[in-house]
């Protein structure tokens, strides 16, 4: 059970309080099961493998059900505060004073400094193939901002590729994980698992808005092609480099050219694409 306080700061560099009332115990990311490996000569073994846990969490905001999400059962608070913010329910963490989780994880109750008008909005996420649902978007949450022009370090990227290569656990041990790898800047970077790479993105979001870190000087690493709806939770986000070992779709890169979002594809560690653009008069050749 995780309780307490955690400091988030808000585009304009206020800091304030969120409460995190996070009371879900500690659950299994993995089941293992039994299985029968058949090869191409013939030839069946008998065996065990381990299988993502799929967790299902409601979130309601201010008494009303705004999203309903399959998920990983880790970063739950972060996945709540990342999902509002990326899919424009909030402004900003300023908006959020308390996140409750209940102790089996599967509620969660965010209560919102202020009124808020709700716009119906029930669809499932277009690229997500775990079912999400969004039934809500915040009236008055605001358009999404062009993104301020950032100069790219390919040391930084090629950084990322490597630390992707390694692989995560949870993947490593089932093949059925995304991951989002977000990069700090101090330089930092923290990895985040889902079984939806929507959810693994958000839990990254939902991480830098606790930490109050700015969202223009940090980057994304995530592990799947890079849809439209990618680069909407990027753009939302604030973040202005979204990087992926895939390619990105052409709808992607035309949003990503709208609002100066950087997509960098086919990134490993001794080559990536950058596609926007101009790009390359944004990439430190140093």
């Amino acid at each position: 059970m995780k309780t307490g306080q955690n400091r988030a700061g808000k585009g304009s560099g206020h800091s304030l309080m969120i409460g995190i009332e996070n009371h879900a115990e500690k659950m299994e990311t993995t089941e293992t099961v039994s299985c029968t490996l058949r090869d191409a000569q013939g030839n069946f073994t008998t065996g065990e493998e381990s299988l993502v846990r799929e967790h299902f969490i409601e979130i309601s905001v201010n008494g009303r059900l705004i999203a309903r999400l399959s998920c990983t059962p880790e970063h739950l608070s972060e996945l709540v505060l990342g999902r509002l913010y990326t899919e424009r329910v909030i402004e900003g963490p300023g908006d959020v004073e308390r996140i409750f989780i209940c102790g089996r994880g599967n509620i969660a109750e965010v209560t919102l400094s202020g009124e808020m008008e709700f716009v119906r909005w029930e669809e499932p996420e277009p690229t997500c193939c775990t079912g999400n649902r969004q039934f809500f978007v915040g009236k008055d949450a605001g358009e999404r901002k062009i993104l301020p022009e950032t100069v790219i370090d390919p040391k930084e990227v090629f950084r990322l590729a490597k630390y992707f290569q390694k692989d995560t656990s949870l993947h490593k041990s089932t093949k059925g994980a995304h991951s989002c790898y977000i990069r700090y800047p101090d330089g930092t970077i923290e990895c985040y698992e889902d079984i939806s790479r929507h959810n693994a993105l958000d839990k990254a979001v939902g991480a830098m808005l606790l930490k109050g870190a700015s969202p223009e000087d940090c980057m994304l690493f995530v592990s799947g092609r890079i849809a439209v709806d990618m680069a909407e939770k990027t753009i939302s986000a604030g973040i202005p480099v979204l990087i992926s070992k895939a390619s990105p779709t052409n709808e992607a890169l035309r949003l990503a050219n709208e609002y100066n979002l950087t997509i960098i594809g086919r990134a490993w560690p001794d080559s990536f694409s950058a596609y926007n653009k101009g790009c390359s008069r944004h990439c430190n050749r140093s």
